[in-house]
């Protein structure tokens, strides 16, 4: 994409998303809370999307003081913006007939915005098909299954006053009216508190300007059925009407419970072993402290930001007679101190740190992006491994390599280069201290949260194959 005439540039910090979700009423998770927004496929805490439109638009017209009436717009946000990068919004065209806007970041284009300009609809807006019931903001999103969703409408009463709109973005409120702000603002609480909610995505706005006087105070909204988790949902209200296109995200994966795993392994089977599982707070890490532990291991198992979901892991394990202990693990940091407070030694390792895999690809490679990688998948594992092997030299590993090293699907260039250099460490690893012993397998894609998507992947049953692999580290040494 031809870079566009650059409006304005900032970071989105927490805090910043603290100040529009008090505005808008758009507390949804996966924009504050860290720990819930990795259980999201973008693993972290994203902008809302909405916040780009409005920060950008305001920006557009804070450079314009003469732009002509906005008749509708387009607003499509292909790719999420983490926190802390530089976001820049870029006006692409403008003339006589609209306007075409970039939100990006590191030139690629996270968010498109058209504008098109013209008198306002002045019939008044129609109301026929949506419910009357008043839906008054709440403090927690809903979690809407999707036949809830289907044929849902109400009015959502405005969350944000006029006053504190027009204060924040004087420019944009100054064109196209401060209701209209207001209205744009209701749509971001719409779908990620109410409809679709809790498991939401916003994907679309696409408005027509009109009449103010017919819902002043509201945001009319009819849901449609999903179609493959989309749901398109009309709105109308603040002088705005229009659709708008939302995803409904697949919930976080929940590994299977004690009273499952315990009929696939043999009582005792891994007994007077104990294993310290990187990163068992969840996912592969959580699946296999509960399998070892359902034969008789004892495990200690880390956290580096999910404590509750650690403890959540360790309160499941002994309530089944299960012996677990948790221990808070950096994998970017010194393994040595961190490990000073283990009462036991382990005699076993599984090591599933890992940032988040599946982020934004701005670029076709970053340095960045394999610094991260590395620093967790080599630096930290071999830190480890060796203040292990200092304490216990009979040390079995397991080390999680990635069928993405000969797939190498799109967007993972640097998470599989990463992965590729990790199976060279454990091989020098393995020749270079004597005594320890790594397995090594590429692991097909499994059920995670670092896996999911918008619609149904079809992944390998994590069970069936951490298992035997399992088995064949806990077998050494003989």
């Amino acid at each position: 994409m031809k870079d566009g005439v650059l409006l304005a540039s900032r970071s989105f910090r927490l805090v910043d998303q603290k100040e529009f979700a008090a505005l808008s009423g758009d507390f949804n998770p996966m924009h504050l809370d860290p720990v819930a927004a990795r259980r999201t496929q973008a693993g972290a805490p994203v902008v809302h999307g909405i916040h780009l439109l409005v920060w950008a638009l305001n920006a557009l017209a804070a450079a314009h003081k003469d732009l002509p009436s906005l008749r509708s717009l387009r607003a499509r946000f292909t790719q999420v913006v983490y926190l802390d990068l530089p976001v820049e919004a870029q006006l692409v065209q403008l003339d006589a007939q609209g306007a075409r806007l970039s939100v990006c970041v590191h030139g690629g284009a996270m968010a498109q915005i058209q504008l098109v300009f013209g008198a306002p609809d002045a019939e008044a807006t129609s109301l026929a098909g949506f419910s009357t019931h008043r839906i008054h903001p709440a403090a927690q999103p809903v979690e809407l299954s999707l036949e809830e969703i289907s044929g849902f409408s109400g009015q959502l009463a405005f969350a944000p006053e006029a006053e504190a709109v027009a204060s924040l973005y004087p420019d944009l409120a100054r064109w196209l009216g401060a209701q209209r702000v207001v209205s744009l603002l209701t749509s971001t609480y719409l779908v990620g508190m109410v409809c679709p909610g809790l498991h939401s995505l916003y994907g679309e706005i696409a408005v027509d300007t009109c009449a103010v006087d017919d819902l002043p105070d509201a945001l009319a909204f009819r849901a449609s059925e999903p179609r493959y988790r989309m749901v398109k949902q009309q709105v109308a209200g603040g002088g705005l009407r229009g659709t708008i296109k939302c995803f409904v995200r697949m919930p976080p994966v929940e590994q299977a419970s004690m009273a499952t795993l315990e009929k696939w392994v043999t009582a005792g089977e891994f007994a007077g072993q104990v294993v310290l599982v990187v990163g068992g707070s969840r996912g592969l890490g959580e699946l296999t402290a509960k399998l070892i532990a359902s034969g008789g291991g004892e495990v200690i198992l880390t956290w580096r930001s999910g404590k509750q979901e650690a403890d959540k892991v360790a309160k499941a394990i002994r309530e089944t007679g299960g012996r677990c202990e948790v221990l808070a693990y950096d994998a970017r940091q010194p393994a040595e101190e961190q490990l000073a407070s283990m009462k036991l030694i382990p005699t076993h390792l599984y090591y599933f740190a890992t940032p988040p895999i599946f982020q934004v690809a701005t670029e076709n490679y970053s340095s960045t992006r394999f610094s991260e990688f590395s620093s967790i998948y080599l630096d930290g594992f071999a830190g480890l491994l060796q203040a292990l092997w200092k304490r216990q030299p009979r040390v079995s590993a397991f080390y999680p390599s990635s069928v993405a090293i000969e797939q190498r699907p799109r967007g993972v260039t640097e998470y599989a280069m990463a992965k590729a250099a990790g199976e060279i460490l454990c091989a020098d690893l393995s020749l270079a201290l004597e005594s320890l012993h790594i397995t090594v397998s590429r692991l097909p894609r499994l059920s995670t949260d670092q896996t999911a998507s918008i619609t149904e992947v079809q992944t390998a049953s994590s069970l069936e194959t951490l298992l035997p692999l399992i088995r064949e580290v806990q077998s050494w040494p003989r």
